[in-house]
């Protein structure tokens, strides 16, 4: 596959096209990688290219406009990011940023990462600090595990009270547990031209993002942007410390019940990306990855391409549950017990908000 090719390109997995793109494949190319988010970090790439494989001179024009914009929010999401980390930090919040800005560090240019919304894990009391965002915004909802955040025009904020979850409670207690554990040693990282924030230390991050990942494949949909972001953070497994990192990580994975996901996952890095053995976390699965992968390309960036997504904005609390139960059943082959839980989930979730007065 092509655009495939030009990811490995762009990584510097490979050297060429196995054919020279055609005009028609080359704009295919250039809307591929718009509907997965890849626009930045693959026009890096076309420096690679040769010559007589470079793109028609129109479409390297439009990729380069798209380019400078990609590069200017950038600017706007990492001033942004200070100043939320900040401005929670004076109200007495520790906090870390989650995913966003703190990943595109881990590229090689990260003005070139198109950026999404700021996610910000606050350590504090979860009623508290809805009471207080809900003092300006009475009509936000607010859910067990985040909620909006909307004081920037242009910048949609989330605030977490938890990172992730899973919809198994047994599972996901351990989850918290571990994350609390995790949270009283963030790692501190300098954003360009900006400042300091917190982030998650490496062995969380490596546990964070791949449940985020697997969370996101259940609700909506996942890209292959939040793939690259997990490529690029399994390359801290290469290094001295990679060795003690993966014994670290390995067990946590298996007692979450993420090891099937994670398996799956590491084949579809191979396949797409060229991820060598070395940096996987643990051996890859084809059956699970092929089945993955098909999700990945299917649903396009957190599944905005994927015509088997309902509206869930406009849905009734009804609604949701009996649709996300029917696309969630989709995976009962691959992950069961997720599959089993996520009714309970849902009842439990309406339950707490209506007990707390969030309806």
């Amino acid at each position: 596959m092509l655009f495939f090719e030009l990811i490995r390109i762009a990584l510097g997995r490979q050297e060429t096209f196995s054919h020279t793109p055609s005009d028609k494949e080359w704009y295919e190319l250039f809307d591929e990688a718009k509907r997965q988010t890849l626009v930045g970090v693959l026009y890096e790439g076309l420096s690679r290219i040769s010559p007589d494989q470079k793109p028609p001179r129109q479409l390297l024009i439009n990729w380069h406009a798209t380019v400078q914009k990609i590069i200017c929010d950038n600017k706007r999401l990492n001033h942004d990011t200070i100043w939320v980390s900040e401005r929670w930090e004076k109200l007495g919040y520790r906090n870390v940023i989650l995913k966003g800005q703190g990943n595109a560090l881990l590229y090689p240019d990260p003005m070139l990462r198109i950026p999404g919304d700021i996610d910000i894990w606050l350590d504090g009391d979860r009623k508290k600090i809805a009471d207080y965002i809900r003092s300006r915004f009475p009509k936000l909802e607010v859910t067990r595990i985040e909620m909006d955040f909307p004081v920037r025009k242009d910048t949609s904020i989330e605030i977490h009270f938890l990172p992730s979850f899973l919809y198994d409670p047994f599972k996901n207690s351990k989850m918290q547990h571990y994350y609390r554990q995790q949270l009283a040693h963030p790692k501190r990282v300098e954003l360009p031209d900006e400042g300091v924030i917190n982030i998650p230390n490496d062995e969380m991050n490596l546990v964070f993002q791949l449940s985020h990942i697997y969370r996101h494949l259940f609700f909506e949909g996942i890209g292959l942007r939040q793939l690259m972001d997990y490529y690029y953070l399994s390359q801290i497994l290469t290094t001295p410390a990679g060795v003690k990192l993966k014994q670290a990580v390995q067990p946590v994975i298996q007692e979450l019940g993420l090891k099937d996901f994670c398996s799956a996952l590491m084949w579809v890095l191979g396949e797409v990306f060229n991820m060598p053995k070395e940096q996987m976390l643990i051996d890859p699965n084809e059956r699970r990855g092929r089945f993955l992968l098909g999700e990945v390309m299917r649903a396009g960036n957190f599944g905005h391409a994927d015509d088997r997504v309902g509206n869930w904005a406009k849905m009734s609390r009804w609604e949701r549950l009996t649709w996300g139960t029917r696309w969630s059943w989709r995976l009962v082959g691959q992950y069961p017990r997720e599959v089993f839980w996520h009714p309970y989930y849902r009842i439990s979730q309406y339950i707490w908000r209506l007990f707390n007065g969030y309806l």
